[in-house]
């Protein structure tokens, strides 16, 4: 007995044992597909439709994201429809009586991810007819960055108008207030296309719809054309032409910011450049930025801590200005801590480090300089041999900068120092001394020979890898065909010219609502690798685009550009879905 109660524990605890090394399974791989719509009801392609909604079922259970905005209905409904999900399907209703005889396309854009892990359907289209036939059409275009010729990345709202709708003498404001006949939207590469369209001809404006009520906003990035577009069977992708995006530049002069930097020193930020500015009350010295949308303020007494100011400008401005000076606060809330600043020296030294010997070497004063010593020289050394010179330093008009006269050679290291006492500034303190360590770097010359065909004067920009615009000149500013851009470090640089329709020497945007496109912007072909001590020349024809278009078309012999995507075909209709 006593033998046969061990043997049931012992095979008990071998269970047991048994039991937990098996333990609970896993579950298996992480699912990673997206739903797929496996039915509809009514069938999708469905001719003589004739219902308020239709149901789409899917393969596992799903949720909606968004769908009012990721659901595209085309032609769009006066009121949105409902999104509803049901099993394993989503139910779409809408109480808007259909318009005869036309093709309607729901396209569902990441508006469906499954319910377990949240993988995104990428795109299903429903369609049908309310008449007998089926429209199969297409129109497709892109859309590009009207500043850098670059696809347009962020999703815009294309909208097209049929041709019938626009009169001779109507006014192109219709994408402002007019409900559009068909819309889609661009996808990452800035491609959009519309399917399932009748033949005609449409005009197309595709924008940053933000509040997707297909209206375009005044301040909205934008794009388009007063030329008409062509539905059609199939649509060459590697010619379809381009609307360009740009965001209007619709602001007005106001005031953005006065303040105290300090005792005595007041900044004044505008929206828009000033023209002649003029400031009265309290006794002051003041100074237009380089971009003239700064004014810097210096009041008589440098102590003072409050001001009562009336600024004018003839560009619109006419404010009063009530400033108190508040010195920074520090440590915890509510201590009431205050914090000194430490002075700025008076002098700076914009010539440090790594500079071009080619350039002058420059310095900046905090405040306006009123008086100089009498001899205003500094000591250069040149340090392979401790050999010193000096070179005298010469004041702007304007009391806020200097150039300091010496020559120095490329790839040598040099020491200036300047002794104090050189600068006295409107408030009576003297400059301190200034130890500046440099080693000039010998730098390249571009030289361009530019044949411009256009109408227009050109305004040509040097980019660098970044494409930020290190360097621009304008055909306005040289009498000579040649334009020179000196000082450049040695690196890859590409050019791009605008065509300055309105001779401000920089690029305009488009407005819409002003009927003002963008200003056209070419490329040059090649990518220019400049080296140190080089002089390189170049040679650009800057001509209209549509020349260029042609000669490449009749180049190529097959009425087509070269490169690009592979045509897109004709949009027969959906097969339909298996039913369940």
């Amino acid at each position: 007995m006593r033998h046969s109660s061990v043997f049931l524990l012992s095979l008990f605890v071998v269970l047991a044992s048994s039991c937990a090394k098996q333990g609970y399974p896993s579950g298996g791989p992480r699912d990673v597909q997206p739903p797929v719509a496996v039915g509809s009801k009514p069938a999708n392609a469905l001719r003589n439709f004739d219902r308020q909604g239709f149901y789409v079922e899917f393969d596992e259970y799903v949720v909606l994201k968004n769908a009012n905005e990721n659901v595209l209905v085309s032609p769009p409904l006066k009121q949105k429809p409902e999104y509803t999900v049901k099993g394993k399907g989503v139910q779409v209703s809408w109480t808007d009586t259909l318009q005869p005889n036309t093709t309607y396309l729901f396209q569902f854009k990441d508006a469906v991810a499954d319910f377990t892990e949240g993988n995104l359907m990428p795109s299903f289209e429903y369609v049908f007819s309310t008449g007998p036939g089926m429209d199969t059409l297409m129109l497709a275009v892109s859309t590009a960055d009207a500043r850098s010729g670059k696809p347009w990345a962020e999703s815009l709202s294309v909208l097209a108008y049929r041709a019938e709708r626009f009169t001779a003498d109507s006014t192109d404001t219709i994408a402002r207030f007019a409900r559009p006949d068909y819309v889609t939207r661009t996808d990452r590469q800035g491609r959009f296309a519309f399917h399932y369209i009748p033949a005609g001809r449409y005009r197309l404006v595709a924008f940053d719809d933000k509040n997707r009520d297909l209206r375009l906003g005044l301040a909205e990035a934008a794009a388009w054309d007063t030329a008409f577009f062509a539905a059609d069977s199939v649509v060459d992708s590697s010619a379809m032409p381009t609307l360009r995006v740009s965001v209007p530049d619709r602001r007005v002069q106001r005031l953005l910011k006065a303040e105290f930097t300090g005792k005595g020193r007041i900044v004044v930020s505008t929206a828009l450049p000033m023209q002649q500015p003029s400031l009265t009350g309290d006794s002051l010295v003041m100074r237009l930025g380089a971009s003239a949308d700064t004014l810097n303020v210096w009041l008589a007494d440098e102590q003072k801590d409050s001001a009562r100011l009336v600024l004018v400008d003839p560009s619109g401005l006419a404010d009063t200005l009530r400033l108190k000076y508040r010195e920074a606060t520090r440590g915890r809330r509510g201590r009431g801590q205050t914090q000194q600043k430490a002075a700025e020296p008076l002098v700076k030294a914009l010539c440090a480090g790594q500079a071009s010997y080619y350039d002058d070497l420059r310095l900046a004063f905090r405040n306006p300089v009123a008086a100089v010593a009498d001899s205003l020289v500094c000591t250069v050394m040149l340090l392979k041999d401790s050999s010193l010179t000096s070179a005298p330093i010469v004041v702007d008009t304007d009391g806020m900068g200097a150039r300091i006269m010496a020559t120095l050679r490329s790839g040598e290291r040099y020491t200036i120092r300047l002794r104090d006492s050189l600068f006295t500034d409107i408030y009576g303190h003297p400059s301190d001394s200034l130890k500046i360590d440099l080693t000039p770097k010998d730098y390249g010359t571009l030289k361009l020979h530019v044949d411009n065909r256009l109408a227009h004067p050109l305004v040509v920009e040097v980019l660098d890898k970044r494409d930020t615009v290190v360097r621009q000149l304008s055909t306005l500013q040289s009498p000579l065909p040649t334009l020179v851009f000196d000082h450049l470090p040695a690196g890859e640089y590409r050019l791009r010219a605008v065509a300055d329709a309105d001779s401000n020497g920089r690029w305009t945007p488009g407005d819409y609502l002003g009927g003002r496109q963008p200003e056209e912007i070419f490329l040059f072909e090649k990518t220019l690798q400049l080296r140190e001590k080089w002089e390189m020349e170049e040679r650009w024809t800057v001509k209209n685009k549509k020349e260029d278009e042609r000669q490449t078309m009749k180049k190529n012999g097959m009425g087509r550009l070269e490169g690009g995507f592979e045509p897109m075909r004709k949009v027969d209709s959906p097969r339909p879905l298996p039913k369940r």
